[in-house]
């Protein structure tokens, strides 16, 4: 009976985190695990995780830029179909799962080919083109969040949550403070990824500027930014007499969240994942530009169970006293914090990474059933 499980996965961190986490997890049940990818993901993978072995196939969006552009994309993915059929000839897996991005396409495709059951899993609460094309090629589409859409027909479609790592669950739960103050200030971490960086520099400064200058007193902020903006953002709080610090990169990006009252943060499925996990309140201003508004839906899976606030960045940028009420509504009322903190974490998914790989396990059993 074959142990082996082909995981395929789109170039970015949304698609290859959750893939990984999810290898790792079969791998220490004893399965045997390739993982493929195309170059975006295996150079991704190569800078954060330099042991993990990785193959590469062809692929490209066949939905983005001009014509031109989108006949090469075709040919790409068609290659990366023969280049498919070649690993799955040679490496002979029980099943082939795909999270997502349309390196997963040529893979799944394959696996028709060879009569071998697929299972996607959606990351974003808006389900992807490429997972979309998928859906009736495979057995099992896996969600992270129950507001996905739009569903897939004549698919089954199973609830599992998102994988995230067992440290977020391991902090401490989030301790309520009667008051924040100078002696017990209100921490405040702002996460965004590059582009939240950048803008997040110019927009979260002017919305903190317009809070009263006794609440300013009683703030510690902690940010991500851009090497270059760096000191530039230190001397804009310096000046606002608020004490800060500020980085490109967290190596332990845990455990500040861990100390945070309110994170402020772009909308990633990872990031409102991770965030649910370790319970903080939160204020989510989701990336604009993100296919078909995905982090907006991504980040509704919490704001509409009031577990986080929503600010789009168009109001953020228009009128920044939308941000400062927000911000001002949480640190006037610590109680409030507590309460969406506690929110979120009951909207985290501690036994996402096993109930996908159950899922996965199940597609053993299939296979060996319908070789008899």
């Amino acid at each position: 009976m074959s142990n082996r499980i082909l995981i395929v996965a789109g170039g970015t961190g949304g698609h290859v985190m959750p893939a990984l986490a999810v290898c790792k997890g079969l791998r220490e049940r004893g399965f045997n695990c390739k993982f493929l990818t195309d170059m975006r993901g295996r150079a991704l993978l190569e800078k954060i995780v330099p042991e993990q072995k990785v193959s590469t196939i062809s692929a490209s969006s066949p939905v983005t830029g001009n014509i031109l552009k989108r006949l090469l994309s075709i040919y790409k993915l068609s290659f990366g179909v023969i280049q498919s059929v070649f690993y799955i000839a040679r490496f002979r897996p029980f099943c082939i799962v795909g999270f997502g991005g349309y390196p997963s396409v040529p893979p799944l495709i394959a696996a028709n080919i060879f009569q071998l059951p697929g299972i996607l899993h959606e990351q974003n609460a808006r389900v992807g083109r490429a997972n979309l094309f998928l859906a009736t090629r495979v057995k099992t589409i896996l969600l992270s969040w129950k507001n996905s859409q739009p569903l897939p027909k004549n698919t089954t479609v199973k609830f599992t949550g998102l994988p995230v790592r067992d440290v977020f669950f391991e902090l401490a739960d989030y301790q309520e403070k009667s008051e924040f103050n100078t002696d017990r200030p209100c921490h405040i971490l702002i996460i965004g990824g590059s582009l939240g960086a950048e803008v997040f520099a110019k927009l979260i400064p002017k919305a903190i500027s317009y809070l009263p200058e006794k609440v300013r007193r009683s703030l510690t902020i902690t940010q991500q930014v851009r090497a270059k903006k760096q000191s530039e953002l230190e001397a804009v709080y310096s000046a606002m007499s608020i004490e800060h610090f500020c980085s490109s990169f967290f190596t332990k990006l845990p455990d500040e969240m861990a100390k945070a009252d309110i994170i402020i943060s772009r909308a990633g499925a990872a990031s409102v994942a991770e965030i649910a996990a370790i319970g903080r309140a939160a204020i989510f201003i989701p990336f604009p530009s993100s296919l078909d508004d995905h982090q907006t839906l991504n980040a509704k899976s919490l704001t509409d169970e009031k577990a986080a606030i929503l600010v789009t960045q168009k109001e953020a940028e228009s009128s920044p006293t939308i941000l400062t009420k927000e911000l001002l509504s949480l640190i006037t009322n610590p109680r409030k914090c507590k309460q969406m903190a506690s929110k979120a974490g009951e909207l985290a998914h501690k036994d996402a990474l096993n109930k996908i790989i159950v899922s996965i396990a199940s597609c053993q059993k299939t296979t060996v059933e319908s070789t008899k």
